[in-house]
């Protein structure tokens, strides 16, 4: 035992000499502000957001202003930002004029993570193209703002400008979530490229992370569309690519592998009924090597142009390669919002 006022060498956590951080342990801290304004800039710079009869889109980032920090303590993860952002749009009434102004979003917070900001359009002149285009983005065109949103929030929370590659001269490696999201969004992680996992492949993560659980996700969703059109979303790679706004491969036929998100979704096709059912297995690239969970999905039409649609979404883990525990929420954010909510949007398929 120390003696009074002396310390004990056992219990001191010595610095190394070659200044390595083992396992993440100490606090470290990495800016995250220039990474934020070149992954915003892909994200939200080339957004369709009236698709017919009037059309509008954005056309690049005009400011990013704020802070955007990832801190590591003990290998966990903890973001904090808050962002000021504004977006170019220009667009063309149903009546073939143009207009044009900026898209601000004042507050992107930590605090509010888990809800969509606050969406506003500022008009440089109120002429009456620009004004009526605006009402129409307000009450139709958000949707796809929140989708990026949500994709930069669920890759910062993950961890993404902290991989290795991923500085600011390769934020074009980074994509989607949500897991929350999306994943999700929607949608964790960025390999630009990622390869698709075999089923039994093995990875050398924690425990925690791999082990496969009880955990699922359930949903019924409805949409205007016949079940076949429905279907196609899942397995026609131009559909993908059109609502996930990002790169995708798929090979819709039993065995065949597909990628969504740039990667950032992956798995096989197990079992394809057109129009009727797809059973896939299913994998986030925030998730360790190996692990892998299970996709149903059911289609019926009980009236011509109305399709439901049933997910059963199981063997989800217990958490995320990172040792977030939120993995079952973040997957059912991203369904809705990364998947679920651009397909309507997208290919206006109810609202």
């Amino acid at each position: 035992m120390a003696k009074f006022d002396e310390s004990d060498p056992r219990w001191i956590v010595q610095a190394r000499e070659d200044g390595t951080n083992v396992n993440q342990w100490h606090w470290s801290e990495k800016d995250c502000s220039e990474w934020s304004k070149q992954r915003l800039e892909q994200l939200l710079g080339d957004l369709t957001l009236l698709n017919g009869p009037a059309t509008a889109k954005t056309t690049g980032l005009k400011s990013v202003e704020g802070d955007s920090i990832l801190n590591i303590r003990k290998a966990k993860l903890i973001a904090s930002y808050e962002l000021a952002i504004k977006v170019r749009w220009q667009g063309t009434t149903a009546g073939g004029q143009h207009g044009s102004g900026l898209i601000e979003l004042p507050y992107v917070a930590d605090e509010n993570h888990d809800e969509d900001p606050e969406v506003k359009v500022l008009l440089p002149t109120e002429d009456a193209a620009s004004q009526q285009l605006k009402a129409e983005i307000l009450a139709k065109g958000k949707e796809p703002i929140y989708a990026a949103i949500r994709t930069y929030v669920q890759e910062l929370r993950s961890g993404v400008p902290g991989k290795p590659g991923n500085s600011s001269s390769s934020a074009a490696a980074a994509a989607a979530g949500s897991g929350s999201g999306a994943a999700a969004a929607a949608a964790n992680g960025s390999a630009a490229a990622a390869a698709v996992p075999r089923p039994g492949s093995s990875g050398s993560g924690s425990a925690a992370a791999k082990k496969s659980s009880k955990r699922s996700v359930s949903m019924t969703e409805k949409f205007y569309a016949r079940s076949q059109d429905i279907f196609e979303c899942f397995t026609v790679q131009g559909r993908i690519q059109a609502f996930t706004q990002s790169a995708a491969l798929v090979q819709p036929q039993p065995g065949g592998t597909f990628s969504w998100f740039n990667g950032n979704i992956t798995g096989t096709f197990q079992e394809l009924v057109p129009g009727q059912r797809l059973v896939m297995s299913w994998r986030f690239n925030s998730w360790e090597e190996g692990c892998l969970s299970k996709v149903e999905v059911e289609l019926s039409e009980p009236e011509p142009g109305n399709t439901v649609l049933q997910l059963k979404h199981t063997g989800l883990p217990e958490a995320d390669k990172f040792g977030h525990g939120d993995v079952q929420e973040q997957v059912e954010q991203g369904w809705r919002g990364q998947i679920f909510n651009r397909i309507r949007a997208v290919f206006g398929y109810g609202v």
